[in-house]
């Protein structure tokens, strides 16, 4: 299967809405180049006769790094793995309006997020991912930065699910203008064979260890107020349960000097191994002049004493309607139902809505009309949002309280 892929180069400056034109890549002479095909026989890939290969796989992912002479960093990296061994994906919006959810196969969006836990975010390098764009071919293009030792390096990602594999083509858009040809010819030669015997073998754990809270489903925008709004959702990658997730984001210029800085408690007041929870932090003053970059830090402790009064999403029922009203806001009603065995509290319903490329583009918490909920019975919620960031695409609607208090 032949890949058509399009890199994107622009300026740094990638919070302040503008967007940069997309140059035709200048195609380069390809009849130097050589065929690599990797000895599993999953991929080829044609290059110029000097570039360096560097092959690091193993029985977990085929994962091979291709560089021009003497260069410190490879610009091209092929990346293979059995869809059975990546980490599951995040649950899936409920589509509005759809009385019975059904979930894509295979979650594209999920898996390019278990994909950069794995590869990058918990890598000693800053990473700070910008945008996801679904491109023609049906792969999702993931732009990103890394930062490491003071220099910023942008890359465009290339993830598909093609046959059993789950495909990324790594690429490091290079500053050199003949550089920058060269990938843009390399990356559109390789193909894919999904019917080869090669499959990777599943982990019982990740080969390399992760932070304890991750991140996924980014987004920022300006408000309509002039506010700067990042959103997403954490995602609890320890094995014990977590609270008190608080997210801390800062705002940098192109000299790495810090702007300005917010934080914020995530939603939910507890996450078991597993589970996500999702945030928002507001600029409400915009961002000052020069920012071309966020990055987000979490902090949370094992669960004490909040594990013992926490009543979690697993003891609840919830049903949901969405609909916009006469003045275009959308809104989100409908029902909880306590299934578990105590009273509780204090129930809190957790609205997250997404747009079609899994990005948070609003979130929200309310009570629902009832001081107590015992076992069996039902109370009433309603939430209306009136500015979103961006088209909503689907919607994921979680129910906590508390007990004996």
């Amino acid at each position: 299967m032949l890949w058509k892929k399009y890199l994107l180069v622009g300026a740094i400056v990638i919070l302040a809405g503008c967007s940069t034109a997309e140059p035709t890549p200048s195609l380069v002479d390809p009849t130097t180049f050589v065929t690599y095909v990797h000895p599993s026989g999953v991929f080829t890939l044609n290059l110029p006769p000097n570039w360096v290969v560097n092959d690091a796989s193993n029985d977990y992912a085929i994962n091979v790094e291709f560089s021009p002479p003497d260069a410190s960093n490879p610009l091209i990296g092929i990346y293979v793995v059995s869809l059975a061994g990546i980490v599951g994906p995040q649950p899936t919006p409920v589509a509005p309006g759809a009385p019975t959810p059904v979930p894509p196969l295979p979650d594209l969006g999920g898996l390019a997020t278990a994909y950069e836990r794995t590869l990058y975010a918990s890598g000693g390098d800053s990473f700070q991912e910008s945008a996801r764009e679904l491109m023609p071919d049906g792969s999702l293009r993931v732009k990103f930065f890394l930062s490491s030792n003071g220099k910023i390096a942008q890359h465009n990602d290339f993830v598909q699910v093609i046959g059993p594999y789950f495909v990324a083509m790594r690429t490091r858009l290079p500053d050199d203008s003949a550089q920058f040809r060269t990938v843009s010819r390399v990356i559109n030669t390789m193909t894919i064979n999904p019917l080869s015997d090669w499959s990777s073998i599943i982990k019982t754990e990740d080969a390399r260890p992760q932070d304890a809270v991750g991140f996924s489903s980014l987004n920022a925008w300006v408000g309509s107020n002039g506010g700067f709004e990042i959103a997403g959702q954490v995602i609890n990658n320890s094995p014990a349960g977590l609270d008190f997730v608080r997210i801390q984001a800062e705002l940098y210029d192109a000299e790495n000097q810090l702007l300005a800085e917010r934080d914020d408690f995530v939603s939910s007041d507890g996450l078991l191994p597993g589970q996500y929870a999702p945030f928002l932090l507001v600029f409400a003053d915009g961002m000052p002049p020069g920012t071309v970059r966020y990055d987000l830090h979490a902090s949370a402790r094992y669960e004490g004493l909040t594990a013992q009064s926490f009543y979690g999403p697993e003891n609840f029922e919830v049903t949901t309607q969405s609909g916009v009203d006469g003045s275009g806001l959308l809104i989100l009603k409908g029902a909880v139902t306590n299934l578990g065995k105590a009273t509780t509290s204090l129930v809190k319903v957790i609205v997250t809505v997404f747009d079609d490329q899994q990005r948070i583009i609003a979130t929200d918490t309310t009570l629902v009309d009832r001081q107590q909920l015992a076992p069996g019975q039902t109370a009433n919620y309603s939430v209306t949002f009136a500015e979103l960031g961006g088209t909503p695409n689907g919607f994921i609607v979680s129910a906590q309280g508390v007990v004996g208090q």
